[in-house]
């Protein structure tokens, strides 16, 4: 009986001490690092059978060589920042396989040379939870075209009015034939101004919060499919190569998004995790015709004869000389055959009267200067720039680098003689946006200041042709004609590689970096 009584003593002892032992863990104030290892601990002793494996929810953190700066989806080139982050879409998109697919459009028609229907799905939502309807669409699409004159490349002013919640009616200025290669034009994202002046978007992704050209902090879109499967992002910029290079290797970034020829290289050497792709961009350079040397055609000429490209994609290890203003696997892509020949450089320059004295040649005592700029968004670009500014000294001329952060503010004042420039000229997957934007005479783009009556007849047939051979065609005609004019110099149809931990593996990037931050990024 004793030991009876000795026994349930002992053990009510245990059982005490086992609850104090509990109590002081569960009192003892956690991290949320220690917090979410111990949720971790937890599940591992839950059976795996009951229920699905869930996605790994540790952040994703993804480094770049840009982060956008701001959120007003009007603001110029910031409604393609915010797709390329997760943030917004366009109402059409370009998917991984080159087909232009809608969340918010489930038909359209065209009704006369200027006007087109379409009807309205009104299943996706934004980010709030209020349905993208043909009222919201007309609304944001309105502003659009009112506040971004990028958005008036390819057809002029088009206006869109909801008829009902499910009809919406759209006239152009001028005459379209692909009304979905429009509307997925980068400039054309949904959105919606709430009261308080703050934005909503449809994306995979919202924004938690950001600081501008430093760091982008996103959460899963409750209101879009699989958002319980994606883990949240932070968006981080490097300016330095080797700066991202090395976060890489220590593991700090689970994306290098892009890194130069000699860090891939290393990469690969040492075992990590690389993919190349064909960028979809185009690296060109941009001639400005109201400069008092480029505005003649002879020294443009001579430029674009006395470089050698294949020096710029031996150096980039990786890449294409160009054919034209279009990546090589869209058939619309130009055909047209660059090549060097100094000797006749040399002779164009003797005929604009310009006279080697000293290594550097002259004209009425003044030496052949060219102020050459470009931005370190694109690490590629300073490597031409460099290799570009050798071979022109060997022409005579007296060569100026300069490396700045808004290229495009440059390109707007006009207070340059040639900008390196790179840019996705099909994310439609079709031609006519870029070609507008770019040598229309009266285009935002148009940073050249060209201006040509054969090239408007041009676009304008483009407009209006139907036939895709035709328009293909006419494609190709434009191509060839900034080829003999130079407005722009071709360069590299270029190549990119990104660097991606073993959890990334299986991300596939497209379509340059328009959609780095998608719904498959898990």
């Amino acid at each position: 009986m004793k030991k009876f009584k000795f026994l349930l003593i002992l053990t009510a002892v245990i059982v005490a001490c086992g609850m104090m032992s509990a109590c002081q863990k569960n009192d003892t104030p956690q991290t949320d690092d220690k917090k979410a290892q111990t949720q971790t601990e937890e599940k591992k002793d839950e059976k795996k059978d009951e229920e699905p494996k869930k996605a790994d929810t540790k952040q994703i953190i993804i480094g770049q060589t840009w982060v956008q700066g701001d959120t007003d989806p009007t603001n110029s080139g910031t409604p393609w920042g915010l797709t390329s982050h997760g943030v917004s879409e366009t109402v059409f998109k370009l998917d991984k396989d080159g087909k232009l697919t809608s969340r918010f459009i489930e038909s359209f028609k065209k009704v006369d040379p200027l006007t087109w229907t379409a009807t309205t799905k009104n299943t996706a939502k934004f980010s709030n939870g209020d349905v993208v309807d043909a009222k919201a669409l007309a609304e944001c699409l309105n502003i659009i075209q009112e506040k971004n004159s990028l958005s008036n490349s390819t057809a002029g002013k088009v206006t869109f009015t909801a008829k009902d919640d499910k009809t919406l009616e759209i006239k152009t200025e001028r005459e379209l034939q692909l009304l979905d290669s429009f509307l997925t034009e980068w400039a054309n994202i949904v959105f919606k101004q709430l009261p308080d002046k703050s934005y909503v978007f449809t994306g995979p992704y919202v924004i938690d919060n950001f600081k501008p050209d430093i760091e982008f902090n996103l959460k899963p879109n409750p209101n879009y499919d699989g958002a319980d499967k994606r883990a949240d992002v932070k968006i981080l910029a490097f300016k330095d190569a080797s700066a991202m290079k090395l976060a890489f290797d220590a593991g700090e970034i689970d994306m290098a998004f892009t890194v130069t020829p000699e860090v891939a290289k290393m990469l690969k050497d040492s075992g990590k995790n690389v993919k190349t792709i064909d960028a979809g961009y185009q690296y060109f350079g941009i001639f400005n015709l109201n400069s008092d040397v480029m505005k003649d055609e002879k020294v443009r000429q001579a430029v674009n004869l006395g470089i050698n490209r294949d020096e710029y994609v031996k150096s980039l290890m990786g890449g294409r000389v160009a054919t034209g203003f279009f990546a090589q696997y869209f058939d619309f892509a130009g055909d047209v055959k660059l090549s060097q020949d100094v000797e006749k450089a040399k002779k164009l320059l003797d005929e604009a009267g310009y006279v080697m004295k000293d290594k550097v040649r002259v004209k009425d005592g003044k030496t052949l200067d060219i102020n050459i700029t470009t931005y370190q968004k694109r690490p590629d670009l300073p490597i031409i720039m460099q290799i570009m500014a050798s071979q022109l000294k060997e022409l005579g001329f007296n060569v100026n680098t300069q490396i700045v952060d808004g290229i495009d503010n440059v390109g707007k004042s006009g207070d340059f003689d040639l900008i390196l420039y790179a840019q996705h000229t099909a994310p439609t997957g079709e031609p006519s946006f870029s070609l507008n934007q770019f040598f229309r005479g009266d285009q935002t783009k148009n940073f050249s200041k060209y201006k040509s009556d054969e090239m408007n007849k041009i676009l304008d047939e483009l407009g209006k042709e139907t036939d895709k051979a035709k328009r293909i065609e006419l494609a190709k005609k434009a191509q060839a004609l900034v080829a003999k004019d130079l407005p722009v110099l071709y360069l590299v149809d270029p190549q990119w590689s990104i660097a991606v931990s073993d959890r990334l593996s299986d991300y596939q990037p497209y379509n340059g970096d328009y959609y780095i931050v998608n719904d498959q990024l898990k």
